[in-house]
C-alpha cells in the first residue's frame, strides 16, 4: 500500500514539471538516441579509405637486437677479441609511411568588387584487403636511428683497437664519437 502511495506521489511530481518541459525532455532523449544511431551507421557504411595514420613499430621488428648481434659478430671477427657484449640504444621505433589519396577542392565567391578564393585538401589512407584482413598500403618504412652504442669485450685493451672500433661504428651508424663506448673486460 505504501509503495502505491509513493508511486502516485512521483507521478504527481512529474505533472508539476509541465507539459512543455516534459515534451522537451522527451525530444532531447530522442535526439540523443538518433545521434548515436547515425554515428554507428557512418562507421558501418565507410569505404575502404580511412584518415591518415602512421603506424608504430610492431613487436616482431626488433631492430635493436638485430643490430646488436651484427655488431657483436663484426667485433668478434677482429683478431684477439672475444666475449663481446653489445648494447644499442635507439632514438625511436620503426615508422611506416602509408599511401594517401588526396582530394583538392577550390571555390570562389564574389561579393560586389571583392573576390574570395578558398582551397581545401582532404587526405585519406589507402587500405588494402588481403587474406589477413585489411591493412594500410605502406610506401616507405623507416628504421629507427641509433643513438648510442656500448661495447664490452676482452682483448681490446689496446687503444688502437678501441679507436678503430669506435671509428667503424661511427661511420656505419652516423653516431657521434662521444656516444660510443668501448670497455675492456676480463
Amino acid at each position: 500500500m505504501k509503495s502505491m502511495k509513493m508511486n502516485l506521489k512521483k507521478i504527481m511530481e512529474i505533472k508539476k514539471i509541465g507539459k512543455e518541459k516534459l515534451i522537451l525532455l522527451v525530444l532531447a532523449g530522442i535526439m540523443l538516441i538518433g545521434a548515436s544511431y547515425f554515428e554507428n551507421g557512418r562507421s558501418e557504411g565507410q569505404t575502404k579509405i580511412r584518415e591518415t595514420e602512421y603506424i608504430g613499430a610492431s613487436p616482431e621488428d626488433d631492430y635493436g637486437k638485430i643490430m646488436e648481434e651484427k655488431i657483436s659478430n663484426m667485433i668478434e671477427g677482429i683478431k684477439g677479441v672475444s666475449k663481446v657484449s653489445v648494447m644499442v640504444t635507439l632514438k625511436s621505433g620503426n615508422e611506416k609511411v602509408v599511401k594517401e589519396d588526396s582530394e583538392d577542392e577550390a571555390s570562389q565567391s564574389k561579393k560586389g568588387s571583392d573576390e574570395e578564393k578558398s582551397n581545401s585538401q582532404k587526405k585519406k589512407t589507402v587500405i588494402l584487403e588481403n587474406d589477413n584482413g585489411e591493412s594500410p598500403y605502406v610506401i616507405k618504412e623507416m628504421y629507427p636511428e641509433v643513438e648510442g652504442i656500448a661495447i664490452m669485450a676482452s682483448g681490446i685493451g689496446d687503444s688502437s683497437k678501441k679507436e678503430e672500433i669506435i671509428k667503424m661504428l661511427s661511420a656505419l651508424f652516423d653516431v657521434p664519437l662521444h656516444k660510443i663506448s668501448v670497455v675492456e673486460i676480463d
